[in-house]
C-alpha cells in the first residue's frame, strides 16, 4: 500500500463527453495498493473459500477475468482477514492517484510515449499482447505502477454518463446512476493509448467477468495498512 496525502485536483477532461465537465475534487488522505491485485493475492482468498474461483497463470501477474462483484468479495475477505476496512477506490481517488500530482494528458506529459504503459501497440515487444508481471514498468510520481494499461480496474462508483452532479469530496458516486453497471478505469493491454489516459473512463455490467478486468484496493488513511 502506498500512502497518498490527498489534495484538490481537476478531474476529467474535454476529450470525451463522459469526462465532462472538468471539475474540482478534494480527495482525503488514503492509501492505494502499489499494483493491481495479483493472481497470488487472489488465490489466497480462493484458498480461504472466500473468493469464487482459483485463478491460473503466473503468481505475479495481475488477476483478470473478475467481475465487480468478485472484486467486492475479495475486499470483504481482505478486510475481515486484516481487521482493516479495505475497499475499492472511488473513481475520484483512482484518477487522483493515476495523475500522480499532474494535470497533463498522461502523467509524464501531454504526448504519448511508447514503453510507459502496457496497451495495444504501446510497447516495443510482443509482451504487450498480454498482461505483464505487475510493477515492471516505471511508476508514476506517486510510486504507483500500472495506473494505465495492463488491466482494466474496477472502482466503487455506479455508472453516470458524465460528471454533472458528481461529488466534490472524492467519495464514490453511488446514487442517481446505473448501479447495474460500475465504472472501470485504466484501459488494458488490449486497448489503445487513449484508454491509458488518467481521465479515460468506461463501464461494464457488475456481474460479468471479462478477460481484461482486474482491480486494486484502497484504504482510508486513518486506518494504517
Amino acid at each position: 500500500m502506498v500512502p497518498l496525502s490527498g489534495s484538490t485536483f481537476s478531474m476529467g477532461s474535454n476529450d470525451d463527453l463522459s469526462e465532462r465537465p472538468i471539475h474540482r475534487v478534494s480527495v482525503k488522505p488514503f492509501s492505494m495498493s502499489k499494483t493491481p491485485i495479483t493472481v497470488r493475492e487472489w488465490n489466497n482468498c480462493a484458498e480461504a473459500k472466500a473468493c469464487p474461483f482459483t485463478a491460473t497463470g503466473r503468481d505475479d501477474a495481475p488477476i483478470t477475468d473478475v467481475s465487480w462483484n468478485d472484486a467486492k468479495q475479495f475486499v470483504a475477505w481482505l478486510a475481515e482477514a486484516t481487521q482493516k476496512p479495505y475497499r475499492l477506490p472511488s473513481e475520484a481517488e483512482w484518477e487522483y492517484a493515476a495523475r500522480g500530482g499532474t494535470q497533463t494528458t498522461y502523467w509524464w506529459g501531454d504526448q504519448f510515449r511508447n514503453g510507459m504503459v502496457n496497451c495495444k501497440n504501446c510497447l516495443d515487444t510482443a509482451a504487450g499482447e498480454q498482461p505483464l508481471k505487475v510493477g515492471i514498468l516505471k511508476p508514476n510520481p506517486f510510486g504507483l505502477h500500472d495506473m494505465g494499461g495492463g488491466v482494466d480496474q474496477w472502482v466503487e462508483d455506479c455508472w453516470h454518463k458524465n460528471y454533472q452532479g458528481a461529488p466534490s469530496d472524492g467519495s464514490a458516486w453511488t446514487s442517481d446512476g446505473d448501479c447495474t453497471s460500475r465504472v472501470i478505469r485504466s484501459g488494458s493491454w488490449r486497448n489503445d493509448a487513449r484508454s491509458a489516459r488518467p481521465a479515460s473512463r468506461d463501464r461494464y455490467d457488475a456481474v460479468v467477468r471479462y478477460p481484461t478486468h482486474g482491480f486494486r484496493v484502497a484504504l482510508s488513511r486513518e486506518d494504517k495498512p
